[in-house]
């Protein structure tokens, strides 16, 4: 399986530094870098340059972004929160391959907390769809007979990318972390497995912590122990969480596994890697 160079993401590094240099407004130019599968795009401003399995095209790049918010009195002062952000992002190329690009999203910034981003990408090469999908809520305890059960609170996220063609999904990766009472329990999918186990060391918001999962390989019929964690990690401007979940199976001599790195500042995106599988979009921070 062909998967997206590294070296790559070190190009879109190098233009805004160059550009920097000449004294560009960056958030001007709203420069950003996608890789999906063997394709991979810069883009600045509504210009972009596609390459695609060794060949380029050229293409007209359109974004919008409608970002609802409410008021609410604090004192005698009047604020705003936002209630939630819908967009889309509409890539168009032509040249050695031809396609288009359409990403649709949408945030709910309420709780519970919701949010989904689908990627369709069309060539003449390839077909290939990505899903993101994000929830966290929390509920306080609920009283039954003498007692109470509860409170309740989840925080899931997932991602799966799919190439239209015999092989099936290349990328599948999904994390759910939960509090019922005292009880912590985590559910892992990396790729065929599927998993149920017990989530540690967590924070309040569950963005945090170290899991221990039991499942089942669908691919290699067998039982299977998943160990990984999501860690926040901060220096200085530069944010992100890095989470990292991985088993070894004798019989295939292979670890599968899964890497998902999610920036925040001063760039924002998602570098995620399964089994040398790869996905990575990135854009300036706001």
């Amino acid at each position: 399986m062909q998967k997206v160079r590294f070296s790559k993401l070190a190009i879109f590094v190098i233009i805004t530094s160059v550009i920097s240099l000449f004294g560009i407004d960056l958030e001007a130019l709203s420069p950003s870098v996608q890789g999906i599968y063997n394709s991979f795009s810069i883009n600045v401003w509504n210009l972009s340059l596609v390459y695609e399995d060794s060949n380029l095209a050229a293409g007209l790049r359109f974004y919008d972004e409608n970002l609802r918010s409410e008021s609410y009195k604090l004192g005698f002062i009047t604020m705003k929160r936002p209630i939630d952000k819908s967009y889309f992002d509409v890539l168009a190329f032509v040249g050695w391959t031809n396609g288009v690009i359409l990403t649709l999203g949408y945030e709910s910034y309420s709780i519970p907390t919701t949010g989904f981003e689908r990627t369709y990408y069309f060539s003449t090469n390839q077909v290939i769809t990505t899903d993101y999908s994000k929830v966290w809520f929390a509920l306080p305890s609920i009283p039954i007979g003498g007692g109470t059960v509860g409170p309740f609170s989840l925080n899931y996220e997932g991602f799966s990318l799919s190439k239209i063609d015999v092989t099936g999904p290349s990328i599948d990766l999904k994390r759910g972390f939960a509090n019922i009472d005292a009880l912590q329990l985590s559910f892992i999918q990396l790729g065929s497995i599927y998993s149920l186990g017990f989530f540690v060391f967590p924070d309040k918001s569950l963005e945090q912590g170290a899991t221990i999962n039991l499942g089942w390989d669908f691919d290699e019929g067998k039982v299977v122990g998943i160990l990984g964690g999501r860690v926040f990690i901060g220096f200085e401007d530069f944010r992100f969480f890095f989470s990292a979940y991985g088993t070894y199976i004798p019989s295939s001599s292979a670890i599968k596994y899964g890497v998902w790195m999610r920036f925040l500042s001063p760039i924002q995106g998602d570098l995620i890697v399964q089994n040398s599988s790869a996905y990575f979009k990135i854009k300036l921070s706001e």
